[in-house]
């Protein structure tokens, strides 16, 4: 993907919500202890609540993120106004993105007892923004797209979305080693 293609995907990602496609999405609903078999994040710093739309066909995913309102980190940012940190919703974003590569590698929509963690680390973050506030209790949807993926590296569009409206957005790099 060159520099005039990034920008352009930048400007769409800033405006436009990226939408599941009809055809080819399976509805699923994995929680904390199917997503602790396919990502290998624990608690306090596993963010993804649960997987609800997955399309290997166009390699698209759909999960939740829910807010912790009592999360310690509201504490220093800020303490009087508190709003989830931006680097938080990228890390969000890159859960969700491993758990796409998850589905994706193994060409399935299942969880099992012998699904194992993806292995992958994102090592650069291309673009981010933020067009809105993301507040305690707020529950994240969060949808990611793979845009190129080999078994070296891959590279990931996604959004945060509340009420349909794009509160962040970022186009994210993995290394798979």
């Amino acid at each position: 993907m060159n520099i005039n293609e990034k920008e352009a995907l930048t400007q769409s990602l800033k405006r436009e919500l990226m939408v599941m496609p009809t055809e080819g999405t399976i509805k699923v609903s994995f929680g904390k202890d199917s997503i602790n078999k396919i990502i290998p994040h624990r608690d306090p710093f596993a963010l993804i609540s649960t997987i609800t739309l997955v399309n290997l066909e166009q390699k698209i995913i759909e999960v939740t993120s829910l807010v912790n309102p009592s999360d310690p980190l509201f504490a220093g940012h800020f303490p009087d106004a508190p709003v989830y940190p931006g680097v938080m919703q990228i890390e969000s974003m890159g859960q969700a993105g491993l758990c796409l590569a998850y589905f994706t590698k193994n060409s399935t929509t299942a969880i099992n007892e012998n699904s194992q963690p993806v292995k992958g680390l994102f090592t650069r973050v291309h673009n981010a923004g933020f067009n809105k506030g993301v507040m305690p209790g707020d529950n994240l949807i969060i949808r990611v797209k793979s845009l190129e993926d080999d078994d070296f590296m891959g590279l990931m569009a996604a959004q945060v979305i509340i009420n349909n409206e794009i509160y962040s957005h970022s186009i994210l790099e993995v290394y798979y080693p």
